[in-house]
């Protein structure tokens, strides 16, 4: 025997809860707020939409010019199935010739992406020249410096350093396989973070307890001492830092639970080079003594900030 369900009149017609719910959608259609209703996550399957910025081309031998670069990288993204933001767009936002900033705060990272509007951009740094070698003769050669950056949170989430030196061909057969291995790895990357939201949690170490002071302002509420390093944390520039001539900051907020113990590092500034690696490394060895409040140790948030200054003569 059939269910039976019950039946309402409406307009004189006998209709069942099921159609009179799907007549009063239809009649008054979807909520006045649906567009705010959210979306869900995105996909790790739909477009990514990226951008390649103005580069930044010293050329002390001439014969590569910055649309060259651009055409060159933004086909080689376009090949990895991402989305590349119009040129005459990415124009529009951020003009040829404007300096833009290769050691920029996360906050400053997030607002160029928001103007230019993408998902992600790379930051292009070309260093062109002639070389001499030993037996006089001089070749063409250099780097090429690539920054892949995360919009949303404002992160480097990859960098390629594509050293090269010219043959017959000239340029562009000099650095296509290091622009399509760059392509591939930012493409994977990107896609990598997409949707993963930051930590900022931080284990107080110790007994368990969860209490965690911000420091972050460098304002210390009465009675509290900010945690302090038993040994000072001294990161080493890279190599490749040293061979680019690097001179940049980096900034970290750390935690540092109530045992001491480096708990979270986050890069706040970066510089790429593998620099924020080094200082990670650096304050993960380093045992601190822990913040003190009315002298009983607390886990605490604090900011560091930690200067490299290098030259292409430290590798001689």
């Amino acid at each position: 025997m059939r269910q039976q369900f019950p039946q309402y009149t409406f307009w004189r017609h006998g209709v069942t809860r099921c159609w009179l719910w799907l007549l009063l959608v239809g009649l008054w259609g979807l909520p006045a707020n649906a567009g705010s209703l959210p979306t869900g996550p995105i996909l790790p399957d739909e477009p990514l939409m990226v951008a390649v910025l103005p580069p930044d081309v010293v050329d002390d031998t001439g014969g590569v010019t910055p649309e060259l670069l651009l055409a060159a990288l933004e086909h080689a993204l376009a090949r990895q199935g991402l989305e590349v933001l119009p040129r005459a767009q990415v124009l529009s936002a951020v003009p040829a010739g404007v300096l833009l900033d290769f050691n920029p705060t996360c906050t400053d990272a997030r607002a160029l992406g928001a103007r230019v509007g993408s998902e992600g951009y790379v930051l292009v740094r070309l260093r062109r020249g002639e070389r001499s070698l030993s037996d006089r003769q001089t070749i063409v050669g250099g780097t090429l410096h690539l920054f892949a950056v995360e919009t949303r949170t404002g992160q480097l989430v990859a960098s390629e350093h594509v050293d090269f030196t010219e043959g017959k061909e000239g340029f562009l057969p000099a650095v296509a396989a290091g622009i399509e291995a760059a392509a591939q790895r930012f493409a994977a990357d990107w896609r990598r973070v997409r949707g993963q939201t930051p930590g900022m949690g931080c284990a107080a170490g110790g007994d368990g307890a969860d209490e965690v002071l911000d420091l972050r302002d460098g304002v210390l509420p009465p009675g509290v001492t900010a945690p302090v390093p038993l040994v000072r944390a001294r990161p080493e520039p890279t190599g490749l830092a040293r061979a680019a001539g690097v001179t940049a900051t980096v900034m970290v907020e750390v935690c540092v639970g109530r045992d001491g113990q480096v708990r979270e590092v986050v890069v706040v500034r970066w510089a790429g080079y593998g620099l924020e690696a080094a200082v990670e490394k650096a304050l993960r060895a380093v045992r601190f003594r822990p913040a003190l409040r009315q002298g009983k140790p607390v886990a605490a948030w604090f900011v560091a900030a930690f200067n490299f200054r290098s030259s292409p003569a430290d590798d001689r």
